[in-house]
Parts: C-alpha cells; sequence; structure tokens
C-alpha cells in the first residue's frame, strides 16, 4: 500500500470555522479531517519504504574490496538518498558510495539508512579474515580471534577455535537457551521464549496449556542462530550430523588448557581445537564447570519439539544426546561450512 504524508502549512490561528477547504485524511484507519486555508499550501510526500542491498553478508580478506549496491522503493519516492555507516570501521570501513573495504580481521555490519527521515535501512553482515586467509590453518596463529581450524573433516566444515561469546579458547564463554541469542539470569521452562503456557505453582515450569513455538528443525544461518547473529556470516551453529562427524572422525584428551579444563580435540589431519568443560545453567545456577560440557547444536530433536540436540562430555567421554529440553543454557562453538 502507497504510504503519503500531507505537509500543511496553516497559520497558528486558523480554526475550522475560517478555513474554506478541508483535507480528509486517513491514518491507521480512522478518518481526520484537516482544515486548510490555501490549497497551494498543500504538498504530497512519497517516502521511502523499503531498501534492499545486493548482499546481506560478505566475507572479505584483510585490503579486499566489495561493491554494495542498493535498491530503493518505491521508484518514485521524493527523496531516494541514502547514507553509509560501518558499526565497526576499524574491521569493514565503507565508503558513502557503498563501496566496502577489508581493514583487519573481525565482524561488523554495514548499515545503509535512507535520508528522508522514513527510518528505513537495510543491513549487511561483514566478517574480515586475515590476508593469507583461514584455510589449512591446524591450530590458532596468534591472539586475534576467531579463527577457522581446519581439522581434515570428511565434509570440510571447519571449527571456530573460541566458544561464541569468549576472547580465548579456553574461555566459557555465553550461555544460550536453543534458539535464543543473548544470555539471562534465570534459564527455565517460563523464561525460555519459544514455550508458551502458565507456570500456576511459581515453580518454573509451565504445568498448563504448554506448547512450543516452532523455529524450525534446524536454526543454522537464521535469526534463531546464536553463532550467526553475533558473530556474523559465515559463522553458524553445528549441525547434529556435523557434531557427530566431529565425534567419529577425531580423537579426545581431557587436559587443561591455561587452568581450565576440557578436552583438546584432534583432526585426523593434527588440527586442533580446544573445548573447555563450561558446564551449564538452569535457573540462576552454573553447574557442573570443570567437570563437564554442554555444546548446542543447531538441530531440532524432530520427534519432540520440546528437545534439541547437543554434545555433552566430561573426564571419561564424549557423546551425543536428543534429551535436553531447549530451555537449558549450554555453550555455542561455531562451525563454518564450505
Amino acid at each position: 500500500m502507497r504510504k503519503f504524508f500531507f505537509l500543511l502549512s496553516l497559520p497558528l490561528c486558523m480554526t475550522a470555522a475560517r478555513a474554506q477547504h478541508v483535507m480528509q485524511v486517513w491514518n491507521n484507519g480512522q478518518c481526520v479531517f484537516f482544515p486548510i486555508a490555501n490549497v497551494d499550501s498543500v504538498r504530497f510526500v512519497c517516502p521511502v519504504t523499503d531498501i534492499y542491498l545486493s548482499q546481506e553478508s560478505m566475507e572479505l580478506k584483510e585490503g579486499e574490496t566489495k561493491q554494495l549496491t542498493v535498491s530503493v522503493y518505491p521508484i518514485d519516492a521524493d527523496d531516494k538518498a541514502v547514507t553509509w555507516e560501518s558499526s565497526v570501521p576499524t574491521v569493514a570501513a565503507v565508503e558513502q558510495t557503498g563501496k566496502v573495504t577489508a581493514v583487519a580481521a573481525g565482524s561488523c555490519v554495514i548499515t545503509c539508512r535512507a535520508t528522508d527521515g522514513s527510518g528505513v535501512k537495510a543491513e549487511c553482515q561483514v566478517t574480515v579474515t586475515k590476508a593469507g586467509g583461514d584455510t589449512g590453518l591446524l591450530t590458532c596463529p596468534d591472539d586475534n580471534h576467531p579463527h577457522a581450524i581446519d581439522l581434515g573433516l570428511p565434509s570440510g566444515t571447519k571449527w571456530c577455535c573460541c566458544n561464541v561469546g569468549a576472547s580465548t579458547p579456553e574461555g566459557y564463554g555465553g550461555y544460550y537457551a536453543w534458539g535464543e541469542t543473548s544470555e539471562k539470569s534465570v534459564y527455565n521452562h517460563v523464561t525460555y521464549k519459544y514455550y508458551n503456557g502458565q507456570d500456576t505453582d511459581g515453580d518454573g515450569f509451565i504445568d498448563q496449556n504448554f506448547s512450543v513455538v516452532n523455529i524450525g528443525s534446524d536454526i543454522a544461518g537464521t535469526g534463531y542462530d546464536v553463532a550467526h547473529v553475533r558473530m556474523g556470516a559465515p559463522w553458524r551453529m553445528p549441525s547434529h550430523d556435523q557434531q557427530v562427524e566431529l565425534m567419529n572422525n577425531c580423537s579426545r584428551q581431557w587436559t587443561q588448557q591455561n587452568g581450565v579444563n576440557g578436552i583438546l580435540v584432534t583432526g585426523p589431519n593434527g588440527g586442533q581445537v580446544f573445548l573447555p568443560a563450561a558446564g551449564n545453567r538452569w535457573y540462576g545456577e552454573l553447574y557442573y564447570a570443570g567437570s563437564g560440557g554442554y555444546y548446542w547444536s543447531s538441530s531440532l530433536y524432530p520427534s519432540d519439539g520440546r528437545y534439541a540436540y547437543r554434545l555433552y562430555f566430561y573426564s571419561g567421554g564424549w557423546d551425543w544426546s536428543y534429551d535436553s529440553r531447549r530451555d537449558f543454557g549450554f555453550s555455542v562453538r561455531p562451525v563454518r561450512v564450505p
């Protein structure tokens, strides 16, 4: 539906009784009448309603450039001018022509915004890697995390060196309920965004009219994927199949890294990543930190929408499971796919 703003030049002392003309305007389904003294003072303005970029995400190496193009709608908008900005110019800079230049490894968001006051904007997630690229990295080369580590897996999947929200490989990072993209102080049925119903006795469990919100059978790369949302493309949560591939093709050693318990995972090509035993969060407490690790996959358990697949480990072994309720706070270790 076309939207119009009506700009009127009316004397401050104008009253309906003195007006020779009245303008009828529909606003949110209601008819509003504006008295006007001079029809020539009325101007119709067609604002911007949509902005589309040529890419919603891009990956660049340091020093590379790429041109973003923009389409502004409607075609006959009065003011189609836009402005460009980068959330982190030290990672990627953008010119007012839409030309993006990669500066240093990291992630940022390029925003294109209409200047007509409509508030319409579009965004592009930008990931910058070091000039040499992450291809073939077997371990972290420096402290400029994150890195994509090649473990020699059959699918070519590369695993991140750090958890989501962590600044080092041994850092616990954040804890997230499945499909949620921010941390919280309490994890249970009631605080989980995607369970509905009532907790009649106040114990944190929904015991009346329980239902599950369907956000997809695999949330990798979507707005429910915390790795994709917080770190940008091409990072994403691993699928259940990718977690199983990791366990079937790699060895595991319970060890410490900088005083933190966890497992050192070694691929068939000698590549290594460390997964800290970060435990999990339930209600307002942290459980099993230092003795176990719980890592979400992006995959829903198909037979019961209350549950999602996850990887877990302890000093004696590792395995996958589908019996984890989605409202628990678990770690997430991102991956990149070929």
